[in-house]
């Protein structure tokens, strides 16, 4: 036989107490010797005998009794074979979700889900199946062994029932035990809730949602930061955003909110924020060198969740950088310039944006190339060099252009109708040239009918919402023969190459299939002329979030994933807790139990007032002897009062 709380049989020690109460109120009668009743001696005598063995009988019910009863509360069960749990599969899902660590006195909801988690697993039988396993966004970590590990604690990202409770459905459907329990462990966050499975959990399976959680009233936390202008123009300061958000109910006034960046001054404000509501704080910051800083913003909370009190970021400061754009068919006018759409774009902040506020980031500066003539100037100070139906390049230009591109320099080809079967052998020969011109096709109807999804060129568009590319057509192309060692980034519905890459050195070459402007098709006036144009230009400038210095990163387990920036090599990584565990709004269990669908378990969802017992009584091994123990002990309370009034009657 084993006890599950083997502790409560310490409370044996109570059996002292009908001892000493037989003891101290034991009845002492002083001899007196009368003569009258000498002939009654014998039947008294009688009567004594019986009574000393009704009181032995009363003192061992009641040492009975107390001794069932600390065994009772110990629950006993049967050791019996591992054959008693094959019936059995359970699986236990603790949160580790950042608002799991939330500071209080005692112990945190992690604590109090890893101590639940152990009496259910020491209360299991011999032979039950256990899957152990942490949860949050960053998905589902089984334990490697069915045990609490003291030395775990709380990641940094939020909460996602959805990858939890279908890790939980997969192991339940495969299980072909007759008996399958799941018991989710959380301080049910309400931004944990998500889209619900798509097959639902089985009917079969009996789901137990145990709150470990408490109310949070207060948390003040920098939810987001972003570094909106880092060009270096005209004397402006860098500005720096924050979104500072007051999830509690109440007032805070008097937020102090500071920016400190590496080797500078730290900045600081005061904003007063109403109850459940945002602000954005903006800071500038009089920086004129170029390069790249990092810092964080912290705000003054002092609450139960400091994991969101600070945010990092990096940003590169940079001047704006110069494009040179060839002409290779000057107008009239500036209108008629075959680069005019070109530099337009270029000057132009993308829709939505305030042009006075965010001027654009590129100074496009035009060359009108007129054959023979034309040469280029001193490519240093540029980041980007765009030929605009240049019918042809020399070969001292041509190693000009090598030298500015293996130097990480970009270049851009668009081709149109001067650009001839041949053209550009020079560069083909410097190995420049991602693909062989092969002169203008036939007119026709050409547009994008595939490209690279996953390109950061072309990435945005793959949405249709945000733009479609298959609503740009075009009357005329150039055929191109890509180069093997180049990657085709679109092709038409016939496969014909759109737009072709190659790297060069530290730089990167790209062929468009058209010009820059309407000769061939109306794009250059379609409305996603400027977010291709400004894309382009992006990606070959490492603007774009995947060309960029700065990588951005949610914060993970461990101190190397913890929250911070790390520069190496001149590039950074920013890592962040994730803003949605600064919300404090829980839900409910049965909210969340109709949200997924779930299945009842076996007792209604248990909250942390409940204390450890409520969780063994969830836990119930089948081979416990409890109600055999607590019916003997009805007994033995029952025989104990009729002997006692017997004992004390007569």
């Amino acid at each position: 036989m084993g006890f599950i709380h083997l502790g409560f049989l310490a409370a044996g020690a109570a059996v002292a107490v009908p001892i000493v109460i037989h003891l101290l109120f034991r009845q002492r009668a002083r001899r007196v010797e009368i003569g009258t009743i000498h002939f009654l001696r014998l039947v008294l005598r009688d009567q004594a005998r019986r009574r000393r063995i009704r009181r032995w009988i009363l003192l061992t019910l009641r040492i009975a009794g107390v001794l069932l009863l600390a065994i009772l509360f110990a629950r006993p069960y049967r050791k019996a074979p591992e054959t008693l749990g094959r019936e059995r599969e359970v699986v236990l899902l603790i949160d580790r979700s950042a608002s799991m660590a939330a500071g209080a006195a005692g112990a945190s909801p992690f604590d109090k889900a890893q101590g639940r988690a152990g009496e259910l697993i020491r209360g299991l039988p011999d032979g039950a199946a256990v899957r152990l396993a942490y949860f949050d966004a960053e998905g589902v970590d089984p334990a490697p062994a069915a045990r609490i590990d003291p030395k775990l604690h709380p990641g940094l990202s939020r909460t996602d029932y959805t990858k939890a409770l279908g890790w939980a459905r997969d192991i339940v459907v495969a299980s072909r035990r007759s008996k399958r329990q799941v018991f989710l462990l959380t301080d049910l966050q309400k931004c944990g809730v998500g889209s619900p499975l798509a097959d639902g959990c089985p009917p079969a399976a009996e789901v137990e949602l145990i709150d470990v959680g408490r109310p949070l009233t207060t948390n003040l936390a920098v939810e987001d930061l972003v570094a909106e202008q880092t060009d270096l123009r005209d004397g402006k300061p860098v500005t720096i955003a924050a979104r500072v958000l007051n999830a509690g109910a109440f007032r805070a006034r008097d937020i102090r909110v500071t920016l400190s960046l590496a080797g500078r001054a730290a900045i600081e404000q005061t904003v007063t924020l109403a109850g459940r509501s945002r602000q954005l704080v903006r800071f500038d910051v009089p920086i004129k060198e170029p390069g790249l800083y990092h810092g964080f913003v912290e705000v003054a909370g002092g609450d139960d969740l400091p994991f969101d009190d600070r945010r990092w970021l990096a940003f590169e400061a940079r001047l704006p950088d110069r494009v040179l754009l060839c002409d290779g068919e000057p107008g009239p006018s500036v209108y008629g310039n075959e680069t005019y759409y070109l530099e337009t774009a270029l000057r132009l902040s993308l829709p939505g944006d305030d042009s006075a506020a965010h001027p654009t980031p590129y100074e496009p500066t035009r060359l009108a190339w007129r054959e023979a003539a034309s040469s280029l100037p001193d490519l240093s100070p540029f980041r980007a060099v765009a030929l605009c139906n240049v019918a042809e390049i020399a070969t001292a230009e041509s190693r000009l252009l090598a030298r500015f591109v293996e130097a990480g320099g970009s270049l851009i080809i668009f081709t149109g109708d001067q650009v001839k079967e041949g053209a550009y052998a020079a560069l083909e020969q410097a190995r420049l040239l991602p693909a062989r011109i092969q002169g203008p096709a036939q007119i026709g109807s050409y547009r994008f009918a595939d490209w690279v999804k996953d390109h950061p060129l072309l990435s945005p568009f793959a949405d249709p919402q945000h733009g479609d590319l298959r609503t740009l057509r075009f009357r005329q192309i150039t055929r191109l023969l890509a180069d093997p060692e180049a990657r085709v980034l679109a092709t038409t519905s016939e496969g014909l190459p759109l737009l072709v890459e190659k790297a060069a050195g530290q730089g990167r070459v790209i062929v468009f299939a058209f010009p820059a402007d309407n000769a061939w098709g109306d794009w250059a006036i379609h409305r996603l002329y400027v977010p291709l144009v400004h894309q382009l230009f992006g990606y070959l400038t490492n603007r774009l979030p995947g060309t960029s210095p700065v990588r951005f990163d949610r914060a993970g387990q461990g101190p190397a994933q913890a929250p911070g920036v790390v520069i190496n090599n001149g590039r950074a990584l920013v890592r962040n807790v994730d803003a949605a565990e600064s919300e404090i709004e829980r839900t409910t269990a049965a909210k969340l139990r109709e949200a997924y669908r779930l299945p009842q378990g076996t007792k209604s969802d248990s909250r942390d007032e409940d204390g450890p017992d409520a969780l063994a009584a969830m836990g119930e091994r089948p081979d416990e002897l409890w109600r055999t123990v607590a019916w003997v002990l009805l007994v033995v309370l029952v025989v104990e009062l009729f002997v006692a009034n017997r004992t004390y009657a007569s």
